[in-house]
C-alpha cells in the first residue's frame, strides 16, 4: 500500500511539472507573485542573464546570429 502512495505522489508531482512547464508567460508571472522561483520560465538559470529577463539583469550583450538552412531535393 504504501509504494502505491509513493508512486501517486511522484505521478502527481511530475503532471504538476508538466503543466507548469508549458504555462504561459503571463501565468507563469502570476505565480511568480507568489513565490519567486514558480515565476521563472522551465529553461532560466537564475545566473545566467543572457536573456535580460530576469530582475537585476542586464539586456543581453549581443543578438543571436541567424542562420539560413536549404535543404535540395534529391534526384
Amino acid at each position: 500500500m504504501g509504494q502505491t502512495w509513493g508512486v501517486v505522489v511522484l505521478v502527481g508531482l511530475a503532471a504538476l511539472y508538466c503543466l507548469w512547464y508549458v504555462l504561459p508567460n503571463p501565468l507563469r508571472q502570476r505565480l511568480g507573485r507568489l513565490h519567486r522561483a514558480l515565476g521563472r520560465a522551465p529553461s532560466c538559470r537564475s545566473d545566467c542573464g543572457r536573456c535580460g529577463q530576469c530582475p537585476g539583469s542586464a539586456a543581453p550583450t549581443q543578438a543571436p546570429q541567424e542562420r539560413t538552412v536549404s535543404f535540395h531535393p534529391k534526384h
